[in-house]
């Protein structure tokens, strides 16, 4: 029936001004048609109904596309510094200068300096990559820190892997793209190569 039919079945059965209306009724029944008569907060009040959800998904999806570009400009960041690696600009006990390298090139990743880690292992053939490095991940979602620097020399097989943890702050996205204990996510990006022959 609705509201409406109730408050209208209510006041026909007051007898809509007739004997049976006591003085007392009439002052509630004007505020009965008022109210079923009234509907201009209707529109506000689906609004605010369908506006929650709405915006927390498209929050959502304004922030995958975040996480998208971050993966990207970490992807592209990490190409550009191994370059230094495999001229011989930066060897053996370089990790800072190599985290540095990898910091200039990128532009979303705002707490690189605190947040990114650094993996840099040396091998003597390309199918040996597939032994390293381990997860940077335990069982529980958190950081290993089983992180290496090993460069190697002239000719070196190299696997630079970095990671980068990005928080996450929709309820959503959280749900959906958390690998990591606290509701963030671990950004990975890797780039295999040769050195050059340059010189010890």
């Amino acid at each position: 029936m609705g509201i409406k039919g109730l408050f209208k079945g209510a006041l026909r059965r007051a007898g809509d001004g007739g004997a049976n209306a006591t003085p007392a009724w009439r002052p509630g029944r004007r505020f009965a048609r008022a109210l079923i008569g009234g509907e201009r907060g209707a529109t506000m009040i689906e609004f605010a109904i369908v506006m929650i959800p709405f915006f927390v998904i498209l929050f959502g999806i304004f922030e995958v596309a975040l996480v998208f570009w971050g993966t990207y400009e970490l992807e592209n960041a990490t190409e550009d510094a191994a370059r230094q690696i495999r001229i011989g600009q930066i060897k053996g006990g370089g990790a800072a200068a190599f985290r540095t390298e990898v910091c200039k090139h990128v532009v979303i990743l705002s707490r690189c300096d605190e947040d990114l880690r650094i993996d840099v292992r040396s091998f003597t053939s390309f199918a040996d990559i597939q032994n390293g490095p381990a997860d940077a991940l335990d069982n529980d979602g958190n950081l290993n820190n089983n992180f290496a620097f090993n460069p190697g020399g002239p000719r070196s097989i190299v696997l630079v892997t970095t990671f980068y943890r990005w928080p996450l702050l929709n309820a959503i996205s959280t749900y959906s793209l958390s690998n990591m204990a606290g509701g963030d996510r671990l950004l990975q990006a890797s780039a295999a190569f040769r050195n050059e022959p340059f010189p010890q």
